[in-house]
């Protein structure tokens, strides 16, 4: 019998004890352990301690000693915690805090004063997308290089694990193979709302119901999917790999998506696309449907 999964460590910075407390409550009950800190400096030095590995950090905007904004720059100026989602919390007639919260690495917002089922839905996706980059950097470390003798080829996907397979191998013969790991999120965007056509308001819904895997599943074996795939141009070219990644949807309005800006910090998704476009060299061409992608090699 498998080991029960430990359950998932949050950090709740914030100077208001009342506010903590609460928060703590209704995390504890969703099955998360808590930790607390009263301000950005009791929080990094919690972090710095290295006797506890968070999946998040939920943290306030304006406290003592040191402030959300300071404490989330320095999380994510630290290649050793830069991987930490960070939640900001604000008020949602601050949009200049949320655009220098974006700018600075904070990509889940939460409102004052606190929603609890807002609160759950935003913890579990910053959680969800944690464990998930968590699973593929094991992959990526465990998984043969085969792919750096590779000049030129053409591959087929049609499932989300046959993409995260391919993208581990593209991501292996990269000089920085953590950074091409967010081609993942262009090969599931093709599948899901390319071939699959999930829309960004079903996947919204389905994530908060928890059936987004299942859906996907069932769309994949409809007579009109069963046949569609994802075509993946690998090509070597004077030091990049260069990638080109069609699926076979009817295209979207990609510019909405290749930067993240404060009309969609509050949803639990929608991230993906802008991440890549940041980490990589991304080009959507035509309707939307082929994107191109330069990859350090």
């Amino acid at each position: 019998m498998p080991a029960p999964h430990a359950p998932d460590t949050i950090l709740v910075v914030d100077d208001e004890s009342i506010i903590r407390l609460l928060v703590r409550k209704i995390l504890e009950d969703e099955g998360y352990s808590v930790h607390l800190a009263a301000d950005g400096g009791e929080a990094q030095s919690i972090i710095l301690g290295g006797s506890v590995s968070f999946s998040a950090v939920l943290l306030d905007w304006a406290m003592p000693k040191m402030n959300g904004m300071e404490l989330l720059r320095w999380v994510k100026n630290e290649p050793k915690y830069d991987h930490i989602p960070v939640i900001m919390q604000t008020a949602m007639d601050h949009p200049d805090q949320i655009k220098e919260g974006i700018e600075a690495g904070a990509f889940y917002y939460l409102t004052k004063p606190i929603q609890k089922d807002l609160l759950k839905s935003i913890v579990r996706a910053a959680v969800t997308d944690f464990r998930y980059k968590q699973i593929l950097h094991d992959k990526l470390r465990l998984s043969e290089q085969a792919f750096g003798l590779l000049e030129e080829g053409t591959f087929h996907f049609r499932t989300l694990a046959e993409g995260e397979n391919l993208a581990i191998r593209i991501a292996n013969a990269s000089s920085k193979p953590e950074d091409a790991m967010a081609i993942a999120e262009l090969f599931t965007n093709a599948v899901e709302h390319g071939n699959l056509g999930i829309t960004y308001e079903e996947k919204s819904k389905l994530l908060e119901e928890g059936r987004w895997v299942a859906e996907v599943e069932r769309r994949l074996v409809l007579s009109a999917n069963s046949a569609k795939f994802v075509e993946v141009r690998i090509r070597r070219d004077q030091g990049q790999i260069l990638v080109e990644i069609e699926d076979q949807g009817p295209g979207f309005d990609f510019l909405k998506y290749i930067t993240f800006d404060e009309t969609r910090v509050f949803d639990t998704h929608g991230r993906g696309i802008a991440m890549a476009t940041n980490a990589l060299g991304v080009q959507y061409l035509d309707k939307g449907n082929r994107v191109r992608v330069t990859v350090p090699a």
